[in-house]
């Protein structure tokens, strides 16, 4: 009787009647995140054609840039080439590969722990925990560091930045070339990323001199760029002679190159193995 008086005087009120058919209605389920709740981040892409072939080298990304709508490569514009880098990170060496790399790289791997002595330092990929050989006292990095040991293979974007004879200044007719990676590099998604800059040389001349040379080109390109605003770690490598593009031809001009290289969020081990390739 009680429930007919309130129904009577809601509809003379004109009151919606929802408190008594709301057990009735049909309802969807909406989720409010709570302040424990991590929301996912999203993080930007690229939008320059070079930055994105720069950021996530492959040969998809990396192919056409500098090109008109009739596939007419324009003279000062940077013609990028993808390679792949395999570092040994136990022996320090660093060879080129024209295969793209087996796995996508892990940019944001945990740090590898450093050794006082890195010729000391476990191969942690190679031997097993219970390994009488094992170093005593170390604890194996996590599994899913691939910067550990062993090799690994990043991709990288070969870039023809052309040097007078005997020199480390960088040619007027290159300042064009710049202004693009100027451009590129200051691309939003690209914040905070670091790269190593790495200058090559071909086989005319000794081998230290070579790794000088190289190391200074590759020194300028990063003030050149740096004193443009750019704002990402840069790291200015030399590889001198010792990774030629056309080892059949080692004097071929296409092995006087820079290469940008990505590095990971903590580039400590892979940049000791780049440094060492010239023995600095």
């Amino acid at each position: 009787m009680l429930k007919k008086t309130l129904i009577t005087s809601a509809l003379c009120l004109g009151l919606p009647l929802v408190a008594p058919m709301a057990a009735q209605a049909q309802s969807g389920e909406i989720f409010i995140p709570g302040a424990g709740d991590a929301l996912p981040e999203i993080k930007a892409k690229p939008t320059n054609p070079l930055a994105r072939c720069m950021f996530d080298a492959s040969a998809a990304n990396c192919a056409d840039i500098g090109r008109d709508d009739s596939g007419v490569q324009f003279e000062s514009a940077v013609a990028p080439q993808y390679e792949t880098l395999v570092l040994d990170l136990n022996d320090h060496k660093v060879a080129i590969s024209t295969e793209p790399p087996a796995k996508p790289p892990v940019y944001d791997a945990p740090p590898a722990p450093v050794h006082k002595d890195p010729k000391k330092a476990p191969d942690y990929t190679a031997k097993p925990s219970h390994d009488p050989n094992y170093a005593a006292g170390h604890t194996p990095p996590p599994a899913h560091d691939p910067y550990a040991g062993g090799k690994i293979a990043l991709p990288s974007v070969a870039i023809s930045i052309e040097f007078d004879y005997n020199s480390d200044h960088i040619r007027a007719d290159q300042l064009g070339k710049l202004t693009q990676l100027v451009a590129a590099l200051q691309d939003p998604a690209l914040s905070g990323t670091p790269y190593a800059v790495i200058g090559h040389t071909d086989s005319a001349g000794s081998e230290g001199y070579n790794c000088d040379l190289s190391l200074r080109r590759a020194a300028s390109v990063t003030r050149a760029l740096e004193s443009s605003y750019v704002q990402l770690p840069l790291y200015p490598v030399g590889f001198g002679e010792y990774v030629l593009k056309n080892e059949y031809n080692p004097k071929a001009p296409e092995n006087r190159r820079v290469t940008f290289l990505r590095l990971p969020d903590h580039p400590g081990t892979v940049l000791q193995t780049a440094n060492a390739v010239c023995h600095y």
